[in-house]
């Protein structure tokens, strides 16, 4: 089991280790307290995967492991031993003499040097156990750089510490900047995402209105086709019934037609059978007539040898007439 040597600390936020503050140790091989630990895991994004503020390395909250410490051997047991005011009064005796010589001064004229990296120490404490602003941080790193810079010749131990702190210091700047700027990437694609949603947005909207425009278009053709197949039938009927109103006429008018063309064929037939002449038409008889008149007219003039045969042929003419027409009935069916 391990011990601890007294003035040992915590790398990041200077406490020192004891049986109120365990060491935990994670995966690269650097030493943390657990609250340290804690913090690092619950400040980083949910994104982000937590990682050491000294090498930078990856780790999660179960690869933190306790370091088991023999605090009988640290010069603590009688610590433990005791109990109430007597415990408190030994360990805030104790803790000046050990905070003081994690700094041992060689030289009498570096207090105000130590004095320095102490109150260093604890601003970067208190940066570390709270929410500062990124001024605060960069102030206080600045500050950090400055004095490892002039006083490169100190203790070797001071400046160790003094330069986790500033490592410390930068790690938080760095991954601050890195979510600034992811912060502000994320921002412009989702500025670029809601443009295009827009857009998309107007399209969809422009091809609704377009949509029912169509729509009352098809709609309107469909009302016209319906009209133009109404009025479609409405004609075909009317046709139908003219023709159906016109066709009975034909058969009536051609039917004289028929019974005069049966009566001139058997008006034919028994002329030639009986070797009658044909009956003359009404137009010959009447110019027959007009011209027996024309013929008596003239029986005042001196008469001619052909006049008198005249009246023998009239008187002839009826009888044969006669004849003809009884002849014609008893033939006719």
């Amino acid at each position: 089991m391990l011990t601890l040597s007294p003035g040992s600390v915590c790398d990041v936020c200077a406490e020192e280790y004891g049986p109120h503050c365990v060491p935990h140790s994670i995966p690269c091989g650097h030493v943390l307290c657990s609250s340290c630990c804690h913090k690092i895991v619950e400040k980083t994004l949910p994104r982000l995967q937590p990682v050491c503020p000294f090498c930078r390395d990856h780790f999660t909250s179960e690869d933190v492991r306790l370091i088991r410490i023999d605090f009988s051997a640290s010069g603590w047991a009688n610590t433990r031993r005791r109990g109430g005011l007597t415990e408190a009064l030994d360990i805030a005796d104790r803790s000046t003499p050990r905070r003081e010589d994690r700094f041992p001064f060689v030289e009498p004229g570096s207090s105000r040097t130590r004095a320095e990296a102490r109150r260093l120490e604890d601003k970067v404490a208190k940066v570390a156990a709270k929410k500062c602003s990124v001024e605060e941080v960069s102030t206080l790193h600045n500050e950090l750089q400055d004095w490892l810079t002039h006083d490169e010749k100190s203790n070797d131990q001071l400046n160790s510490s003094l330069s986790l702190s500033a490592a410390l210091l930068r790690a938080i700047l760095m991954n601050h900047f890195a979510h600034s700027e992811a912060t502000k990437m994320a921002k412009g694609v989702e500025a670029t995402l809601k443009g295009k949603l827009d857009d998309a947005e107007l399209t969809v909207t422009k091809l609704e209105a377009d949509l029912k425009q169509y729509q009352a278009l098809h709609n309107q053709k469909i009302q016209e086709c319906q009209a133009l197949r109404a009025e479609l039938s409405r004609y075909t009927l009317k046709s139908a019934s003219s023709q159906a109103a016109t066709s009975p006429t034909r058969p009536s008018t051609a039917a004289p037609t028929g019974l005069s063309e049966r009566r001139q064929s058997v008006s034919s037939s028994a002329a030639s059978t009986y070797n009658v002449p044909a009956m003359p038409s009404m137009l010959s008889r009447f110019a027959a007539t007009h011209s027996r008149s024309a013929s008596v007219a003239g029986g005042s003039r001196p008469t001619t040898p052909a006049r008198m045969t005249a009246p023998s042929i009239r008187s002839e003419t009826p009888t044969q007439a006669s004849v003809l027409s009884s002849r014609i009935r008893a033939t006719s069916p």
